[in-house]
């Protein structure tokens, strides 16, 4: 080889080289935002350990996890473009698809109706409710929803028997229940510790009837599943990985439950994580059967959700594929 060829190598090299330090990386991490909709050491837990435990970014992802207040809220962002994939509840999901916006659910986190109906002590009965006042979430929301279902259980119109009075979310009740501002509000399990605690005797509890139910999942649209459905299916990988490391390593899951809640106590953050680990499953699918509950509740007053079929809110595809190649049962034999 002349000098003349020897020079032309090394120049070639090193434009390759130059070209392929400055040339993007073929791993990059996918931007993304994703949203949780509670504060409360409850069901968004698991978003905080997929991103605490760094399941993101093992799956290509450099998330942003951000706090959208309330299952409305969460769907709205999604219906926007602001989230591509987030949380949200059964209730505003099947309300939003109803009228014909684009969000479908991908993955079920809990599954039933997870609600206690919390009283001031002067409460014994459900006769006793007749007239009082009921700390109340935003119309759709999961807390909305299942306050109407437990009054009716007891035999009580939410319309003519009590008075229902918007609050806001679970903390915001609890203190509007403290203050005397309402005789009574649902909590979930995390508020029963807190409300017990604080002398409020629990009335219902509705977890014991397992009503089916799409209390919080994972919402997306399905044009992104159509354009890109390798985001979609990393995504509900790593959320796969988050709920076994939640369900199978405590302390640590119980740490970032005080991180991101702020609640110091540990007792109402461990049951709550006693709650979670025995009721999420292991392959999160949206319920069906939970949509079907919504869908029969909404027919009396909307046409379309009587002649809905509760398999259009659901997109499963991305957990079957996990559970049928066995990914699934993997982690839990290590």
């Amino acid at each position: 080889m002349g000098i003349e060829t020897r020079r032309i190598t090394v120049v070639l090299l090193l434009f390759g080289l130059v070209f392929l330090a400055g040339a993007p990386s073929a791993a990059a991490a996918d931007k993304i935002n994703t949203s949780y909709i509670s504060v409360a050491p409850s069901s968004s837990a698991i978003i905080w350990v997929t991103k605490d435990a760094r399941f993101f970014e093992k799956n290509g992802f450099d998330a942003a996890v951000i706090f959208i207040s309330g299952s409305v809220r969460g769907i709205q962002a999604i219906l926007a473009g602001e989230i591509p994939i987030g949380e949200g509840g059964g209730p505003s999901l099947t309300t939003a698809r109803l009228a014909g916006g684009d969000v479908i659910a991908i993955a079920g986190n809990v599954n039933v109706l997870p609600y206690y109906l919390a009283v001031q002590p002067s409460i014994k009965r459900a006769e006793d409710l007749r007239g009082k006042i009921g700390g109340n979430h935003i119309a759709g929301t999961t807390a909305e929803f299942a306050l109407r279902v437990a009054l009716k259980k007891m035999g009580l119109d939410p319309m003519k028997d009590v008075n229902l009075r918007v609050i806001g979310g679970s903390i915001d009740r609890m203190v509007a229940l403290q203050k005397g501002i309402v005789n009574f509000t649902v909590v979930t399990e995390a508020g029963k510790a807190m409300a017990e605690k604080l002398g409020f005797p629990i009335l219902v509890d509705m977890a014991t009837l397992e009503i089916p139910f799409p209390q919080n999942g994972i919402y997306t649209s399905t044009r992104l599943i159509r354009e890109r459905p390798d985001i979609v299916r990393r995504y509900v990988k790593a959320y796969v990985e988050a709920i076994h490391f939640f369900k199978t390593r405590k302390e640590e899951s119980m740490k970032i439950m005080h991180k991101y809640s702020r609640v110091a106590d540990r007792g109402p953050v461990e049951e709550s994580w006693d709650w979670h680990a025995r009721y999420i499953p292991e392959a999160p699918y949206a319920p069906v059967d939970g949509y079907q509950t919504i869908l029969q509740d909404l027919a009396p007053t909307n046409p379309k959700a009587a002649q809905a079929s509760a398999r259009d809110f659901v997109d499963n595809r991305f957990v079957k594929e996990l559970e049928d190649s066995g990914f699934i049962k993997s982690l839990y034999r290590k």
